[in-house]
């Protein structure tokens, strides 16, 4: 399979004859750009194929001499493709790392990539982290929605002419409204709106009204391909029914999710290279603790947030002394099925990084190397403190917003 796709179709024939367009911030920001803004002209020849990827983990477990295991998801994509993660560690204190739940985010992966490699590797560092941390670790959620291929090898495509990588899973089933929540016609689902957050209800739909005003048992249907669609049969998401099912089997003390976003500056006018954020479902918390009174859904939900808030502070203070990383707060919203607020309300310290994307392949080490960085940092301190009893909050606390640049387009959301 090719390693790169040019999205579109007559767009496409143009952008491969021209070079991508690039927003002209103005006044922009220190350092002043590239802003690629075009999505037509976005090429993957630098990262790895679903084949790839499961080839190099399977090579890195290989040489790791058993302190990494490759496992499968539950859950098989809708194009049938197991969803690879890697176990690495034995110690008590369990942390969950995803990325590329959006297929068209894709620098995150090779973010988890370079942290698997390492802490599966022969350094000091590795072998301790190993011995005080179970690491848990899925390099690409949405198999499907970055490099999915019908049963000719070619990419699949949307009724408006789009080739992967999308944002979206693949499940085309619906072609006429009423629509699912959070789903596109002709892709599928948002993967990162349909993560269940009842404790008791793993393959609960996230999006079906009542769920938090009265709702009092769940029946953990297990919505299959086929079915007749209905909220109340249960998920429909298989990529996101497995990180919960991980999430269950794990029961880690912080999860953490990366993703893309556009270009933003801080209030000095300095280029802020990622954003991060802490659970926010707070008013969920309280529908649950009110549905269910016995249930401690908003302690909790507070209990995840505080951790959260502490995870936040160690990934901003210890990534400040690199000179490529300035890190702001993301405006993330209240979605409960969001997976930072879900494993919030499930009271894990779920926190969402957000990295600058879409720039092009010389910006793209940066990124990558952001990523990497904020998830050895995070790992390091868990290794130390497992409750993180001596950070304190006022770094996340005191983050600000980063601010838009005009010219340059942010794209879609977490």
């Amino acid at each position: 399979m090719k390693r790169w796709h040019v999205l579109g179709t007559a767009v496409a024939a143009a952008a491969l004859c021209a070079p991508a367009l690039v927003a002209q911030a103005d006044p922009g920001s220190t350092p002043n750009g590239p802003y690629v803004i075009d999505e037509q002209t976005v090429r993957l020849n630098s990262l790895r194929s679903y084949e790839e990827l499961v080839s190099g983990l399977e090579g890195i477990v290989a040489r790791s001499g058993g302190a990494a295991t490759l496992g499968w998801g539950p859950y098989e994509s809708n194009l049938g493709r197991g969803i690879p993660y890697v176990e690495i560690g034995d110690g008590p204190t369990a942390v969950m790392i995803i990325a590329q739940q959006h297929g068209n985010e894709m620098e995150t992966s090779d973010s988890v990539v370079a942290l698997i490699r390492h802490l599966a590797g022969s350094s000091a560092q590795a072998k301790e982290l190993r011995d005080k941390l179970t690491m848990v670790l899925v390099p690409r959620v949405n198999v499907d929605g970055f490099d999915g291929e019908t049963a000719d090898g070619t990419p699949i495509i949307d009724e408006r002419g789009f080739t992967v990588p999308w944002r979206q899973n693949y499940d085309p089933r619906f072609t006429s409204a009423p629509f699912p929540a959070f789903y596109l016609t002709g892709r599928g689902y948002d993967i990162n709106r349909y993560h269940a957050f009842r404790p008791e209800c793993p393959v609960d739909n996230p999006n079906w009204p009542n769920i938090t005003t009265g709702v009092t048992s769940c029946e953990n249907v297990d919505w299959q391909p086929g079915d007749d669609y209905d909220y109340r049969l249960g998920n429909p998401v298989p990529e996101a029914k497995t990180v919960r099912a991980l999430f269950d089997r794990y029961e880690p003390v912080v999860a953490m999710d990366f993703h893309h976003q556009g270009t933003l500056r801080d209030a000095d006018g300095r280029m802020v290279t990622g954003s991060t954020l802490w659970p926010t479902a707070a008013a969920t918390a309280d529908r649950l603790e009110a549905a269910f009174p016995d249930s401690g859904a908003r302690e909790r939900f507070d209990r995840g947030q505080l951790m959260a808030r502490k995870v936040v502070s160690v990934l901003v203070d210890s990534t400040e002394r690199y000179g490529y990383t300035n890190i702001s707060r993301y405006p993330g919203g209240t979605e409960p099925g969001i997976s930072r607020n879900a494993y919030g309300l499930l009271g894990s310290g779920s926190v969402l990084l957000e990295l600058r994307g879409g720039v092009g392949q010389k910006s793209n080490g940066y990124i990558q190397k952001i990523g990497y960085q904020v998830g050895m940092s995070v790992l390091a301190e868990l290794a130390v403190d497992a409750e993180l009893d001596h950070v304190p909050t006022t770094t996340a606390d005191d983050l600000e917003f980063g601010q838009g640049i005009p010219g340059d387009e942010e794209g879609e959301h977490e």
